[in-house]
């Protein structure tokens, strides 16, 4: 068993950590703060993260999914994915096992959460950015020119008068990443994923000087 009086947090020893975690496992939201708070402060985790990973992933729910990813997304290299193979793979199947009843709010940060325990750092949390908050922001990779990609409307602006239509990426002629998980949200139904992601692996034009880019090549 971890002694958890021997490892530190963001705020010290790490002895307040048994018990916060068995508040959180009978639902205890205000125990789901102070976790946060703890082991995944401002997105950084620390030793005492790492060794709560088994107890998450023993949790088999969505808030141990979400804190677990924020774990893993700062310090997830081979050296703890190696030792936390088990508890990856468990939290791997609990995310899967909850993205198909997911909700709109959820969906992202779950579909966020996979990709992190899968290794795909480097889109995980741009991806999730894009649903949640229907917008990106981008410069123009030819003129530097500051926009921003509308993706409920479907354009990239300036202001009101400068603007061009977006891009859609067709599924169909994605690979990798892109098109996982375009088909994976669109087979769960979550059409406004499907349309970010579609945004985001797909085409915006400058309204400045109109060179066309792809999204993804700025963002990632």
């Amino acid at each position: 068993m971890t002694d958890f009086s021997v490892l530190h947090h963001a705020y010290g020893t790490a002895e307040d950590v048994p018990a916060l975690l068995d508040r959180a496992a009978a639902s205890d939201q205000e125990a789901w703060s102070e976790l946060w708070s703890r082991l995944c402060h401002q997105g950084t985790s620390f030793p005492a993260s790492y060794a709560a990973l088994p107890h998450l992933a023993a949790m088999n729910n969505a808030d141990a999914v979400l804190l677990a990813a924020g774990i893993v997304a700062d310090g997830g290299d081979d050296e703890v994915r190696a030792e936390h193979a088990a508890s990856i793979t468990a939290l791997t199947a609990t995310a899967n096992a909850l993205l198909p009843e997911a909700d709109e709010g959820a969906y992202p940060y779950l579909l966020e959460g996979l990709l992190v325990f899968e290794g795909v750092l480097d889109a995980a949390d741009v991806l999730s950015w894009g649903v949640d908050n229907d917008e990106y922001e981008v410069e123009c990779p030819e003129c530097e020119t500051p926009m921003f990609l509308v993706l409920d409307e479907g354009v990239s602006r300036i202001d009101e008068d400068e603007e061009r239509p977006l891009k859609p990426a067709d599924p169909a002629k994605l690979d990798g990443v892109g098109r996982r998980v375009c088909d994976t949200a669109d087979a769960h139904g979550q059409s406004k994923a499907v349309r970010a992601f579609r945004f985001f692996f797909g085409q915006a034009t400058c309204p400045a000087c109109d060179t066309e880019f792809t999204v993804s090549e700025e963002l990632l």
